[in-house]
Formats: C-alpha cells, structure tokens, sequence
C-alpha cells in the first residue's frame, strides 16, 4: 500500500470517528427530547427490527450495513455477505453512503462499495443516478460479485481482498 492509499484510509477513519460522535450526540439529544412510542405488535415488531424506514441516514451503522445488505439480497454465506462486509469497512471505513474518491479510475469509485463510474450501475440494470442508495449500491455490488465470481482478482474490491486475505 503506498503512502497516499495509507493517507486516504487515515482520512477515512478519521472521517468514521466523526461521524460516529456526531451519530452518538445526535442520539443522545434525540433520545432525551423524545417520547417512548408504543410498543409494536409482535407480529409487526419482528419484521421493523431489521428493515430500516424512511430515508436511509448518511453514515450507518454495522446494524443498518447488515439490514441494507439483506434487502439488497445478499446471502448471508461465506463467500458473499460476511466478507463484502468485511470489504465494506475496508473500502468505506465510516460508513458513509455519499462517499466518493475521484481518483479511481472511470470517473471515480461511488458509495458503499465504491463501485466505479456509472459502469457497473449501467450493466447492473440500476439508475446510476441513485448510487447513494444502500441498497441500489449494495444491489450493484452484489451483481458484481457474481458476474466477477470473486472479490479479488483485477480491480474492484482487489486491495481490500488482498489486505484482508479474501479471493
């Protein structure tokens, strides 16, 4: 890894740690202006525990990661979601679903994933225009992921792969 890769990681963990005590303090002030709502029925409670609502939040947390990647249809199986996870985390250390590095190739690298330029939206059959979208990224990846039939190899998630010991 040379010296602007480890540069641009120290700048993304700085940015996850930010954004994590911006997300903590949020909540606090949330949670001590808000009212308790009732409780959901069980039957409903179950399904709205692992399904965000609404608007997806900017930085996510591991939770809302996992929650997102179950609804783009990721198997959670070795070889597929445990390890995009893990390259996830690699790729977008804080978790920030409008990441963007310019400096990859074909217009830059996009979201979650940091999937490259409109490319692998286009072939993916997803609006490149909703590449922010967790699950239109996560989606995207996951195509990928099975045209590629890996997470190492030539370009991609290659760097992450290798640091973290995934093919």
């Amino acid at each position: 890894m040379g010296p602007h890769a480890c540069v641009r990681r120290a700048r993304r963990l700085a940015l996850g740690l930010a954004a994590a005590g911006v997300l903590l303090a949020s909540a606090a002030v949330s949670a001590a202006m808000s009212v308790e709502p009732a409780p959901a029925p069980p039957d409903e409670r179950a399904a709205s525990d692992s399904i965000p609502v609404g608007p997806s939040p900017r930085y996510l947390t591991p939770e809302l990661l996992d929650a997102y990647g179950r609804m783009a249809g990721w198997p959670d199986e070795p070889g597929w979601w445990p390890e995009m996870r893990r390259i996830i985390l690699c790729e977008t250390a804080s978790l920030d679903t409008m990441a963007y590095n310019p400096a990859d190739p074909n217009g830059g690298s996009y979201g979650l994933a940091q999937l490259n330029g409109r490319y692998h939206f286009d072939r993916a059959g997803e609006d490149f225009r909703r590449w922010s979208d967790p699950v239109v990224n996560l989606r995207t990846a996951l195509w990928l992921r099975t045209v590629r039939g890996r997470f190492g190899g030539e370009g991609g998630w290659a760097n992450c792969a290798a640091l973290l010991g995934i093919h």
